[in-house]
C-alpha cells in the first residue's frame, strides 16, 4: 500500500497523521474499485521492473490486483496478477490509452474463469490459476527480472512451490522446479506466448 499513502509532513499529532493516511487509503480503495465497476481501460506500472500493461481491473484487495491483459497492439493477452506494492502507478483516460481501448476486442467467456480466481493469498492465487488455466506463468522479478517459470504447479503451501517447468520453444524440455512462494511476485496466465509454448510442447508430444 506504500505507493498510495501520501506521507504528511508538519503535522505534530499522530492522531492526525493515522486520520490522514487513512483518508488516502480509503481514496486509493475507491478510486480502484470506482475503475474496476466501470469496467475502465487502465495502464498500470511497475516503475520498480520498468513495466507497464493496458487491461481491465477485475479484483482487487489489500495485496493484490487481478488484470485482465491487453499487450500493446490491443490484443488479449491473459490475466495477470500482480502485488499492489509493486504498483507505482496507474493511468486511465489519456489519449494513448484511449486510442489502444479503440482496438479492444473483449475475450468471451473470461468472466466465468476470472471468478474462480483466489487472491486471498499468494498461495490461493497460484492454486486457483494453476486449476482454471491448467498453466501458471511465475516471476521472481526481485531476484530476476528476466525470469519467467512457466508450468504446473505439482505442490505447493505457504512456503515452496514445486512445478513442472515447460522449457522454451526451442529446448521442449520438462523439468521439476522447486521455489520459494514468497519470491513470487507476480502470476501469470492465459498469454499469448504461455498458449503458444504449451500448444507446441502438446503437439510435440503427440508427435
Amino acid at each position: 500500500m506504500r505507493n498510495w499513502i501520501v506521507h504528511i509532513i508538519g503535522v505534530s499529532s499522530t492522531c492526525k497523521k493515522k486520520r490522514k493516511q487513512t483518508t488516502h487509503m480509503k481514496t486509493s480503495e475507491n478510486t480502484i474499485k470506482t475503475l474496476q465497476t466501470k469496467d475502465v481501460f487502465v495502464d498500470i506500472y511497475t516503475d520498480h521492473f520498468d513495466e507497464s500493461f493496458y487491461g481491465f481491473v477485475r479484483n482487487f484487495n489489500d495485496d493484490f490486483l487481478l488484470l485482465e491483459h491487453y499487450n500493446d497492439d490491443s490484443f488479449y493477452n491473459g490475466i495477470i496478477v500482480f502485488r499492489r506494492e509493486d504498483i507505482t502507478r496507474i493511468k486511465w483516460d489519456n489519449n494513448d490509452i484511449n486510442s489502444a481501448f479503440k482496438l479492444v476486442t473483449r475475450q468471451e467467456n473470461i468472466n466465468e474463469l476470472i471468478s474462480e480466481i483466489n487472491i486471498e493469498s499468494i498461495e490461493s492465487i497460484i492454486k486457483s490459476i494453476d486449476k482454471t488455466f491448467k498453466h501458471v506463468n511465475l516471476q521472481i522479478q526481485n531476484i530476476n527480472s528476466d525470469w519467467s517459470i512457466i508450468g504446473q504447479i505439482q505442490e505447493i503451501d505457504a512456503e515452496t512451490i514445486i512445478i513442472k517447468e515447460f522449457g522454451t520453444k526451442s529446448a521442449l524440455d520438462r523439468g521439476m522446479l522447486m521455489l520459494s512462494t514468497p519470491d513470487i511476485t507476480r502470476v501469470d496466465a492465459d498469454g499469448i506466448y504461455e498458449n503458444n509454448l504449451l500448444k507446441i510442447h502438446n503437439e510435440n508430444k503427440c508427435s
